[in-house]
């Protein structure tokens, strides 16, 4: 318990000394100790995926040795069936152990016994194309042979140790290590190994002569060389203390000392790769023991080949790592500055409007929070002054406004009342087109009105609409057609009313002022997702893209340019019922006439009930 409560102080301490550091060395710490655990968590990712990486490259190492291992063991012995074919062959009937018999016997080759060779060898030679040499040996070491590599004469092996081993082997083929092939007429060395088989007489029950196929050697250059993981990668082929091969190819058909046999002896076959020593130098081996052919296939790769990447990779980012944690103190200490003195500056002037002063400003030019607050403050200490004066003079704009208000209702109602009796007399008198028109005019006052209906349906403000269209029609002489064409599933749908009125209106008397003839206003709507729009398009005059323009800025309150208040109080009274995202849109040309396009949104519909 005693531990724990020192621990609990110890820990109490540290915070609050956190808590009163200075913004600089609070966020230095904070930037510290991120960098920290950042790089401790890359170290020990790092070490984690170079450990892995070491376990893959161990391992590729070994299954592509033992492929190689493979790949030549499998040559080698499609060499060795190769070599049984003197015995199966008999083109053209003829019997090719008695002409190889005469052969031994006399040293002299038919031109039967060179036709059948020649056949013989052409057919291991197709089925082979590594081979590069093919010879029939006597006894005595005379060949009939046919190579790749210009030779002027061929060579007699009669005394070499694999000619005789393979004679002691009595029909079983032998391997033979590299060496240089002997009378070559191109003046380079060749080197080949080979396969060589000793061709029996069965019924004498011995040997009178022997094959040998010869691969030039750089076949096992090609398959070291896909072997290589990396351009330091060596590889050697032994047997015993013969050199088949070494990718640095000098030591190739030589023999390697002792201390060198004795060296690779020690590293283990077949089982996986060590890392040791070689000249100072840090390496990988591999090593495997053909049971075939009792080649060993020892493959040595420097570590830094395979992980210098890596280590150039962990040298990097330890390097950005220092740069970027130096770069960020400079930037934490300027930022502090930026921070810590503006808001003394702040803190300072906020004490002096404490005592009433509301004349002191902060002069502070930045954009960032810092000067939106300072601007704020500014903004705060200058509203305080004016503000009951400003509360005090909206209260009595507010009366006006009402007091206007009062009269423009009086008058309305005064001239729908006096209508409402021309409509009667009218009626008396027989002059129904009079009362009719007195009747629409009374019924759109009444319409516009109605203080207690400012949200009528679509159907609603189309039948207002009708009635104005119908004054205009008798008082123009059906000039124009004024077309409406709006589905029945809209009309139910709730909007403010007096949408439609002005902007048809605007229409007739702007845009149809020069058309006596012909002329047509369509009136159509339609729905997109939860939006209204209603269109009013007309083939009048149409105006300019000046003109457009400046009329699409006036009625958004940009411009005073025109005198019209129509579509400017429509387009207004959108806005503040419905928000910025609706209202009018214009669009126009010369003599192509004037489209406007109104956006409401759908709130309600099918819900509302008219007034009777």
């Amino acid at each position: 318990m005693n531990i724990y409560r020192k621990l609990r102080s110890l820990m109490a301490r540290a915070c609050h000394k956190f808590v009163n550091l200075s913004i600089f060395k609070k966020l230095l710490f904070i930037i510290l100790f991120v960098f920290l655990a950042i790089f401790s968590l890359s170290m020990l990712s790092f070490n984690k995926y170079k450990a892995d990486k070491e376990n893959d490259i161990k391992k590729h190492i070994l299954q592509i040795t033992h492929q190689t291992n493979g790949k030549i063991d499998n040559y080698l012995s499609d060499l060795d069936r190769i070599t049984i074919l003197p015995l199966t062959h008999k083109p053209g009937g003829n019997n090719y152990i008695h002409e190889l018999s005469a052969f031994n016997s006399n040293g002299m080759r038919s031109l039967t016994f060179q036709e059948m060779n020649e056949n013989m060898f052409y057919e291991i030679l197709t089925y082979k194309p590594a081979v590069s040499s093919c010879y029939v040996f006597n006894m005595s070491g005379d060949a009939d042979y046919k190579v790749e590599t210009p030779i002027y004469s061929a060579f007699n092996p009669s005394e070499e140790d694999w000619f005789q081993e393979t004679i002691r082997r009595f029909g079983k083929s032998y391997i033979i290590d590299t060496y240089k092939l002997p009378n070559t007429t191109s003046g380079m060395d060749h080197y080949v190994f080979g396969v060589a088989r000793g061709i029996v007489k069965l019924e004498d029950a011995e040997v009178i002569g022997l094959l040998l196929i010869n691969t030039d050697v750089s076949y096992l250059r090609e398959i070291c060389n896909d072997m290589k993981l990396s351009d330091n990668n060596r590889i050697i082929i032994l047997h015993d203390d013969a050199v088949i091969y070494d990718t640095e190819e000098t030591n190739i058909a030589s023999s390697v000392d002792d201390s060198f046999c004795n060296y690779f002896n020690n590293i283990p076959d077949n089982i996986a790769v060590t890392e040791t020593t070689i000249d100072n130098q840090s390496v990988y081996t591999s090593s495997i023991l053909s049971d075939y052919s009792g080649w060993r296939i020892i493959s040595i790769i420097p570590t830094k080949d395979l992980y210098e990447d890596i280590n150039q990779m962990r040298l990097y980012t330890m390097l950005v790592t220092v740069i970027i944690l130096f770069i960020t103190i400079i930037i934490i200490w300027w930022i502090s500055r930026q921070i810590v003195r503006p808001i003394k500056k702040l803190q300072m002037l906020m004490k002096l409007t404490e005592s009433g002063d509301f004349n002191q400003k902060i002069n502070i030019t930045t954009h960032d929070e810092i000067g939106n607050l300072a601007a704020s403050f500014n903004h705060m200490t200058s509203k305080i002054d004016t503000l009951i004066q400003e509360v005090y003079l909206s209260q009595i704009k507010q009366g006006e406004a009402e007091l206007q208000m009062l009269q423009s209702q009086i008058n309305p109602h005064f001239l729908y009342n006096t209508l409402e009796s021309i409509s009667m007399m009218a009626i008396i008198n027989d002059d129904d087109t009079t009362s009719e028109m007195a009747n629409d005019l009374g019924k759109i006052l009444y319409y516009g009105i109605s203080k207690n209906k400012t949200e009528v349906t679509l159907a609603e403000e189309i039948s207002v609409l009708e009635r104005y269209i119908h004054l205009q029609d008798v008082r123009f002489h059906n000039s124009y057609l004024i077309n409406i064409n709006i589905p029945d599933n809209l009309k139910e749908i709730i909007i403010i009313k007096l949408i439609l009125q002005p902007i048809v209106e605007n229409a007739i008397y702007h845009g149809m002022n020069t058309i006596r003839n012909n002329g047509l206003i369509t009136i159509f709507g339609y729905r997109k997702d939860s939006t209204l729009f209603l269109c009013v398009e007309d083939n009048g005059i149409g105006m300019d893209e000046v003109t457009l323009n400046a009329l699409n800025g006036y009625i958004n309150d940009k411009n005073d340019k025109f005198k019209s208040i129509g579509l400017r109080n429509v387009n207004k009274r959108i806005k503040l019922r419905y928000g910025n995202a609706f209202g009018l849109h214009i669009e126009s040309s010369p003599a192509n006439g004037t489209k406007v396009t109104v956006s409401l949104p759908i709130e309600s519909e099918n819900s509302y009930v008219p007034d009777n």
